[in-house]
């Protein structure tokens, strides 16, 4: 009986499982053949297939300044994100292990805090410092939200790593510095790296900060938005299905990298 009720229960959970992940995955297996309709509205499953959307949002400039200026943002705020949060790593595991917990709280409290709290602190301080509607206020603003996810990441590996091969570098004759960046840094970079990347697509993804920092000018996030309010377009559909293929290339890569560096430190 116990073991009947074991496999029961091992295939209700297998079922949920697998549902939940049929319903998140729903929408991106009907958004990507929607995207390649000729047709002037959605539809699905769509009846005459094409480029028609792909070709009208590279060849819209407003589509295309939206892109680039997303990009723009996001490229500077993960560097800050990457720069800043690696530092709060190595600072936090060095630093005295009474306050290493109430640290990290602070530092990740972004996670959970709504965007559109951190969004107003921004945009007050913002115009009371005169750098509204500046691409770096709002790069600095996505750097915050997106810093605790590279603390997270480079953290994890931080903890996995042998403590004494840096403290051999320094019993070798290596400085602090120098033994940092020949012992330890090397087996971080590829967690850095998968961190400034999810780092990057906190940033181009994200809207409601960019809403109130920016007036005169839209991200991509922006633009669809924009778009969604005024008419339904496919190119909505075609930009969404970009996105999709490309955050997953670059999620993917980044994963491949962490764990291959993980693979040779356990070697």
């Amino acid at each position: 009986m116990d073991m009947q009720r074991t496999g029961f229960s091992r295939f209700a959970l297998s079922a949920y499982f697998w549902g939940v992940i049929a319903f998140l995955a729903f929408p991106i297996f009907v958004i990507i053949p929607i995207s390649f309709s000729n047709s002037q509205f959605l539809r699905f499953p769509p009846q005459d297939l094409g480029i028609r959307w792909y070709e009208t949002y590279f060849n819209d400039a407003v589509w295309v300044s939206a892109t680039i200026l997303s990009f723009k943002v996001a490229l500077l705020a993960s560097l800050v994100a990457t720069i800043v949060g690696t530092m709060a790593v190595i600072s936090l595991d060095r630093g005295a292990a009474r306050t290493r917990q109430m640290l990290t709280y602070l530092i990740t409290a972004p996670i959970i805090i709504p965007h559109i709290f951190i969004a107003l602190g921004v945009f007050i301080l913002a115009i009371r410092f005169g750098f509204a509607d500046s691409e770096i206020a709002l790069a600095g603003a996505h750097a915050t939200i997106a810093m605790p996810f590279v603390v997270l990441i480079v953290g994890a590996a931080m903890r996995q790593m042998d403590p004494t091969i840096e403290r051999a570098a320094r019993v070798l004759g290596a400085g602090p510095v120098r033994a940092f960046f020949s012992a330890t840094f090397p087996s971080l970079l590829p967690a850095i790296v998968a961190a400034g990347v999810f780092a990057f697509f906190v940033s181009f993804d994200e809207l409601i900060i960019a809403q109130f920092m920016l007036s005169g000018k839209e991200t991509l996030p922006m633009r669809i938005w924009a778009d969604l309010k005024l008419e339904v377009s496919p190119t909505v559909a075609a930009v969404s299905s970009l996105l999709i293929v490309v955050t997953t290339i670059a999620m993917v890569g980044a994963e491949l990298l962490r764990r291959r560096a993980a693979g040779v430190r356990g070697d």
